[in-house]
């Protein structure tokens, strides 16, 4: 009997831990680059969105979405994909997927980016994504006042499900806010 009891009590433990294990767990593994290129298009207004492509990289390979996507062929989304990549400062080998939009242009501040990093690369990603916050301050320091004080004010932080998200846009508080809501 004190067998069969305990037998008992262990499955009920081993249940119990289960259950606890699965609920309240925030997963990057849950967030599809699909997911981050939504959020992207959905927190930005519609004159970025026509302004702005937004490139996903996945499994090595490039798409892409608003702004100028339609003129692209497949050649050119995975040469600017690429590109605007660099201009992030990010590497392939960084990044396991992410959506991101970046004016190629010195008169705009302007870079948005959700990145899930390559596993234990977090910290190489930040990095990155912080010099090129520190390249756009330092090329509008003294060129244009507007454009220095969106570069000062971006926002790049990590979320609890494990995405790097970099905001440096007009209402960039409220572009954060909006794309933490949908990855949540």
């Amino acid at each position: 009997m004190k067998r069969l009891f305990s037998i008992l009590l262990a499955g009920v433990l081993a249940a119990s831990l289960v259950g606890c294990a699965s609920s309240g767990t925030d997963s990057a593994a849950s967030h599809t680059p699909a997911d981050y290129t939504a959020a992207l298009a959905d927190s930005r207004t519609e004159e970025d969105n026509s302004n702005y492509t937004i490139f996903t990289l996945e499994n090595g390979g490039y798409t892409a979405s608003k702004g100028y996507a339609e003129h692209l062929d497949s050649e050119a989304i995975a040469s600017q994909g690429q590109m605007s990549l660099d201009v992030l400062g990010l590497s392939t080998e960084d990044v396991e997927s992410a959506a991101y939009s970046v004016s190629l242009m010195n008169v705009k501040a302007y870079g948005v980016a959700i990145v899930k990093p390559a596993e234990g690369k977090t910290d190489a990603v930040k990095e990155a994504l912080s010099g090129f916050i520190e390249s756009q301050k330092s090329a509008q320091e003294n060129y244009l006042a507007d454009q220095y004080a969106i570069a000062k004010a971006a926002k790049l932080e990590t979320l609890k499900s494990g995405e790097v998200v970099l905001v440096m846009c007009e209402n960039q508080d409220q572009v954060f806010q909006s794309i933490e809501t949908a990855l949540k």
